[in-house]
């Protein structure tokens, strides 16, 4: 591939004077100030003074002087330009003499003439060349018949019918192509070993799997298979036998999430995996398994699971996606600190931007970064709108329905939650996000629905807390005393849950464990969750106290302050006030 050839310095600000004249930069005159200082200081030798602060007070002449520890607004802006300039030059700068770009983790733009095979060139550079793709038409499956372990009837229907769902689903989603059940069903027949169908076929992975009755229930098992016969990746469900049909189409929607490709240049059939990237692909998987638990030592596993990824294969998007979530979600239950997240969970989104600035995964983590960390809402909405263009992301609508509710958008958050319940109805972290979004929106009747996607049977112990939480503040006292003796007292490893049961019993009359835990000087769980406690005792030193370590903190559950019932009875008070006004002052304007 040859070099691109470079614009001269009169060439460069005539195409700064064409974006300036262009629709796209129509009012944005801040943009254009910030993207002139850059290319000016570039053109004049300086490109490598262009740091952070020295951009803030060069442009935004802040008084103190910027300091980006505590004000994000270069990188905000700096985002937002990049958008802009991939945006321009995608549509109306196409033609333009010169492309002008911004690299993601840099301030100093790149200049390239704009010839033919410049933009595709570019576009070239983010696909991953680890080793683990190649030219091709996206990933190939074959899909085997999945096998009833009984003779009944209804199991052997319901194996057949999931099947022939899978095969649809399969078939449908972009980056994967399906070999037909008629070259496909033979090979069960024979019983031949899975590495046997895929050399034979031809295939990157084989799916197969077995059914099973159980009082009552059935029991799904689903194996993926790698070329070589190796498991790599592996599922079971559960669900009743009363709709046979929705539990076919929940599993095949929720493996397809599960077993998305996530590889911008494979879901448009221009690449194709190599055994490497299978590998990697279900690393990915056990790690997103990992993250669905939203535990401290799960979410730590996975981690570990994304940064080997990072450090093997530096340039597959998906791993430094993975890396910034899991700092992200350790940042929401309060397992870390909010400075620790984000300096390592803005790099790791930015890499996976750089490497694949179409991958739904990046997409997401950056929205993430946005929406949690820097409590920036314009680039929180942009980013979540973008990943769920991207294809379909069940993360990025759950947690942009989550954003929305914050901001008191119920309505939409309740549409975006059923879209990501859709592409993954099997799912914890959805359960969490439910439970904790409507009971803070105050929907208590919709946990009285019986038909409600929440099953509080195998709900996670969040989910329980504030679906016990939502009986109690709607006088319904027996349903939450029946979901708090499901909580474990004094023994889960959770920042937020730490005192979970405690606080229940409190509020349902039976203060006197939560008291000894102040009495005791216990120190466990995030300022937030003390405050809680606090609160079930009605003691407004400590509630105060400790809601106002937890906003010094930054603890990203101190945004329910709004909302949450467990505060009404201070809501009248001075304190109270000033602090609501504290949380106020974190958001980026």
């Amino acid at each position: 591939m040859h070099q691109p050839e470079k614009p001269s310095p009169s060439e460069i600000r005539h195409q700064l004077d064409i974006l300036r004249r262009s629709d796209t930069f129509t009012g944005s005159d801040r943009l254009l100030s910030f993207l002139s200082y850059l290319v000016e200081e570039t053109l004049e030798g300086r490109g490598e003074n262009l740091r952070e602060a020295v951009i803030g007070n060069a442009v935004y002449r802040r008084d103190p002087p910027y300091d980006p520890r505590i004000d994000s607004t270069v990188r905000v802006e700096a985002r937002r330009l990049r958008k802009k300039l991939n945006d321009y030059f995608a549509l109306d700068g196409r033609d333009d003499p010169v492309l002008l770009t911004i690299p993601i983790g840099s301030y100093i733009p790149e200049f390239t003439v704009n010839t033919p095979g410049a933009r595709d060139e570019t576009a070239e550079a983010t696909e991953p060349t680890s080793g683990l793709f190649e030219k091709g038409q996206g990933a190939s499956v074959a899909i085997l018949p999945f096998k009833a372990l009984s003779q009944d009837t209804v199991v052997k229907d319901f194996a057949d019918g999931l099947t022939d769902e899978l095969i649809y689903a399969f078939g449908t989603e972009p980056g994967v192509r399906v070999q037909s059940r008629s070259v496909v069903f033979p090979f069960a027949e024979r019983q031949q070993p899975a590495s046997s169908v895929a050399a034979e076929l031809g295939v990157d992975v084989v799916l197969q799997g077995t059914v099973r009755e159980q009082n009552d229930s059935i029991r799904v098992t689903v194996e993926l298979s790698d070329g070589k016969g190796f498991v790599a990746s592996s599922d079971r469900f559960d669900g009743p036998t009363s709709n046979r049909l929705q539990l076919q189409e929940r599993i095949a929607t929720t493996l397809i999430s599960r077993l998305r490709v996530d590889i911008s240049a494979m879901r448009a059939h221009k690449i194709g995996p190599r055994p490497a990237a299978v590998e990697a692909h279900s690393k990915v998987y056990r790690a997103r398994r990992l993250v669905d638990r939203q535990m401290p030592a799960a979410l730590y596993d996975a981690l570990a699971i994304f940064q080997d990824l990072a450090a093997t294969l530096p340039d597959y998007a998906r791993g430094h996606a993975g890396i910034a979530d899991c700092y992200c979600d350790l940042f929401r239950i309060g397992t870390i600190d909010r400075e620790t997240a984000f300096e390592h969970a803005r790099r790791a989104a930015d890499r996976a931007l750089e490497m694949d600035p179409r991958s739904a995964d990046a997409l997401t983590a950056a929205a993430t970064v946005s929406a949690w960390l820097e409590r920036d809402r314009d680039a929180a909405e942009e980013g979540f709108k973008a990943a769920l263009a991207a294809g379909g992301n069940s993360r990025s609508a759950r947690i942009y329905g989550v954003y929305l509710t914050i901001i008191g958008l119920h309505e939409e958050a309740e549409r975006l939650f059923a879209e990501a319940r859709r592409i993954e109805p099997f799912c914890q972290q959805q359960d969490i996000a439910e439970a904790i979004s409507r009971y803070q929106s105050r929907r208590f009747d919709v946990f009285d629905d019986g038909n409600a996607a929440l099953d509080a049977r195998h709900a996670p112990a969040e989910a329980i807390l504030h679906m016990a939480l939502a009986r109690f503040f709607d006088n319904d006292l027996e349903g939450a005393r029946v979901l708090t003796a499901s909580l474990r007292r004094n023994a889960i490893d959770h920042p937020l849950l730490a005192f979970a049961r405690e606080e229940m019993d409190a509020w349902l009359g039976a203060p006197d464990v939560a008291r000894r835990i102040f009495q005791a000087g216990d120190s466990r769980g995030s300022h937030f969750a003390r405050a809680t406690l606090a609160a079930s005792v009605q003691d407004e030193e400590r509630t105060i106290a400790s809601l106002s370590r937890a906003l010094d903190a930054q603890e990203l559950s101190t945004v329910w302050m709004r909302s949450d019932p467990r505060f009404d009875w201070l809501r009248s008070t001075s304190e109270f006030a000033r602090l609501l006004g504290k949380l106020e002052a974190l958001r980026v304007s």
